[in-house]
């Protein structure tokens, strides 16, 4: 299952390249700083509306199929995009519908396959399978950025687009036939959308994504720029942007497997305190050591903040984790998607102050949740006392 889930995620991770061809297409379209954060901030958006449709879908439907759905829709934007580059086709193809949509719907799909190999892990699955994702970041960004400064970024990105489709189909091709989950453990029907956002620890879990992602996103987008403004080298800004996709990497799947056992509350805490303080440390405007550090600082709250969504969706909603999954991920699109864009519009050295501000409003999420902890394992005990009086 996880020799078709990982790879396709990768797949999925072409999103990141954009950072790196951004200059060249700044340069030969003329686009401007906005309209270019606008095709990164449109993947979140599109994801949001994919991951919520598809995580109610998981609770349904065998894993496999959703896979295949959102390998077909990246396809299809990818070849709309490519084949037509315009900021229309590149905002609303490339990325909401092909990268977005796309990668929400096989993103349910492959963590609904994670959690068949891991059912007592899901944090761990969770990690692992956005960890795959980000994982093309270090990857596939130091490809693109050699292509596109030889062969120039349209050939790089049609060259890479069809290697990661054709990686994703292959893997896919592999998967095991996974049935639907089975039926709900109180033998009723899943709880609705509306019923799962009224659960305390759900909505706070949302909040808590939304306020914790806006500085990591801008740093992908931004942070090579904002070396360049500050007159240092040229390797400084590749590490600084290398630095954000190692950090994504590596902090979904350390955040992921961490909050299996030491909880939620206490990675995403330490979250929130690494957004501070990395937007504190862009902000004084440093030498290439301190940027370096402080964007991978930022990619690394920027990660973990997305690792332990699986085991968010857990403590939430036990009876709903496809649905509950897909509800917090929306949060972390929103926080994502608009929270780039706030931050471009603000631009300078004060967008990195007004990113971290958002993450310290998490911290007053972050007290709210510690009065709802009991509720998880109340909810569960309600749902096994229903079955056994239906019985």
């Amino acid at each position: 299952m996880l020799v078709g889930a990982l790879p396709l995620q990768f797949a999925f991770g072409l999103v990141y390249s954009w950072g790196a061809v951004a200059p060249y297409v700044e340069r030969d379209l003329h686009w401007t700083p906005l309209l270019v954060s606008a095709v990164f901030s449109a993947t979140p958006i599109g994801y949001g509306a994919g991951i919520v449709v598809g995580g109610r879908l998981a609770d349904r439907l065998p894993p496999r199929r959703l896979c295949w759905t959102g390998l077909g829709l990246l396809a299809a934007g990818l070849a709309v995009a490519l084949s037509f580059p315009s900021g229309v086709t590149f905002v609303f193809a490339y990325s909401m519908l092909g990268l977005g949509v796309g990668g929400g719907l096989a993103l349910a799909g492959s963590i609904a396959a994670g959690r068949r190999v891991l059912p007592e892990r899901a944090g761990a699955a969770g990690g692992l399978v956005t960890g795959a994702y980000a994982f093309a970041a270090p990857v596939q960004v130091p490809i693109v950025s050699l292509l596109a400064a030889s062969i120039g970024w349209l050939p790089a990105l049609r060259g890479l687009g069809l290697a990661m489709i054709g990686l994703g189909a292959a893997t896919l091709a592999v998967m095991p036939a996974i049935p639907a989950p089975r039926s709900h453990p109180s033998g009723g029907a899943h709880p609705s959308l509306g019923a799962l956002l009224r659960r305390p620890r759900l909505w706070t879990g949302i909040l808590l994504e939304v306020t914790s992602t806006p500085l990591g996103a801008y740093a992908f987008v931004h942070a090579a720029t904002y070396a360049q403004a500050l007159g240092l080298a040229a390797t400084v800004a590749t590490f600084a942007i290398t630095a954000v996709a190692v950090g994504n990497a590596a902090g979904r799947i350390t955040g992921g497997a961490v909050s299996d056992k030491l909880g939620v509350d206490r990675v995403l805490l330490a979250v929130l305190l690494a957004d501070v303080a990395a937007a504190v440390v862009l902000f004084a405007g440093p030498g290439p050591w301190a940027l370096v550090s402080g964007a991978l600082l930022a990619g690394t709250a920027f990660g973990a903040s997305a690792g332990v969504i699986g085991r968010l969706a857990e403590d939430a909603a036990p009876d709903a984790p496809n649905s509950a999954f897909g509800l917090l991920f929306a949060g972390f699109a929103v926080g994502a998607g608009p929270g780039s864009l706030v931050g471009a519009a603000v631009a300078g050295s004060h967008a990195w102050l007004v990113m971290g501000a958002l993450g310290a409003s998490g911290l007053l999420v972050v007290a709210a949740r510690l009065r709802f902890r009991g509720q998880v394992r109340v909810l569960g005990q309600d749902h096994e006392d229903q079955g056994q009086d239906h019985g």
